[in-house]
């Protein structure tokens, strides 16, 4: 440790996943241009706690047996336990459940995906208000319009970092900036702007968008999270469900309005969603677990660890349409 407080460098190794291709590609999948870094086969990213950012690095190529080195960048090293903590939420450390796998398994139409994606884990999130604004813009467009969005939000109102990255602007500051400008910048509609920053209002006057310490959510903490986005301008329930998900590891989601899924499920037409729903019924308590092995098939094939059965048309990524055909997002 250094006289001012800060640390060095410091390597960990973390348990390896069971399926580590799935949450390599998922975690790819949402990298956002600017703060996070995809080259030479590791994920960088700066991770901020109480306002300083430390950059994490994990090592996909060191993957083995004994774990999956990360690296923690130096920083406060105040800073170093709560960064670990996030980054073990991100990789969806501890998610695994074997009772899913068995249950999911007993169905014929996920038996060959709980093969090929054994004991998935439910990717979390680096930070519960970049995934929550990320989740917003991804309505209605491809998830790869989706990070153009959020690449343009971290370059005009994002924080620099050592090492060239940018890290995803918080949430008073986004609070803090007129939604036209917001527009302007981002380049979504005034609708989708209004959105992000009544989510940025929402988060810095209380809205608790992190997972509860000690593991997975209450019921209730989940269903009051949904509630309150709900509440929110423009915010319906794929974005409500996405953000529970991935923000709070909730083990029972299911999204009758993704598109994905419909399509996996081989519904269509104007009662589609209601159809969906019906459909996925049978598998709770672990539905997000069905959630993450049908996106896998679609979006992700090559990740499996033996060929599943299926539709391999990849419909480009998890971040369907929240709106015509949707939910119908307000």
């Amino acid at each position: 440790m250094h006289d001012d407080g800060s640390a060095g460098a410091v390597d960990v190794l973390l348990p390896p996943p069971a399926s580590p291709g799935f949450l390599r590609d998922f975690l790819a999948s949402q990298a956002v241009p600017g703060c996070d870094d995809l080259a030479g086969g590791a994920h960088r990213r700066p991770v901020v706690v109480d306002g300083a950012a430390r950059t994490v690095t994990v090592d996909w190529h060191g993957l083995g047996p004994a774990g999956l080195p990360v690296r923690v960048g130096p920083g406060p090293a105040h800073t170093l336990a709560p960064v670990l903590d996030r980054v073990r939420r991100w990789l969806g450390e501890g998610t695994e459940s074997p009772a899913a796998d068995r249950a999911l398994a007993a169905d014929p139409a996920l038996a060959a995906d709980v093969r090929a994606w054994p004991l998935i884990r439910l990717p979390g999130a680096p930070d519960g208000f970049e995934t929550a604004v990320l989740t917003v813009l991804g309505q209605q467009v491809s998830l790869a319009a989706a990070r153009t969005f959020a690449g343009r939000l971290v370059r005009h109102h994002g924080t620099p970092v050592a090492g060239g990255a940018t890290a995803f602007p918080p949430a008073h500051r986004i609070a803090g900036t007129d939604p036209a400008r917001l527009q302007r910048d981002i380049g979504v509609t005034t609708r989708r702007a209004a959105t992000v920053h009544a989510l940025a209002v929402a988060v810095r006057d209380g809205l608790v968008l992190d997972a509860p310490p000690g593991g997975g959510p209450a019921g209730e903490q989940a269903a009051l999270l949904r509630e309150r986005l709900l509440a929110l301008p423009g915010i319906g329930p794929w974005t409500a469900g996405s953000i529970s998900l991935r923000v709070l590891g909730d083990p029972d989601v299911f999204l009758p309005q993704d598109l994905v899924l419909r399509r996996a499920l081989g519904v269509s037409g104007a009662s589609a969603a209601a159809a969906a729903a019906a459909a996925a019924a049978r598998w709770a308590p672990w539905r997000s677990y069905a959630v993450m092995r049908l996106w896998a098939r679609a979006a992700f094939p090559d990740s499996a660890a033996v060929p599943a059965g299926g539709d391999r048309a990849a419909p480009g990524g998890p971040c369907p349409a929240e709106g015509p055909g949707g939910s119908g997002a307000r």
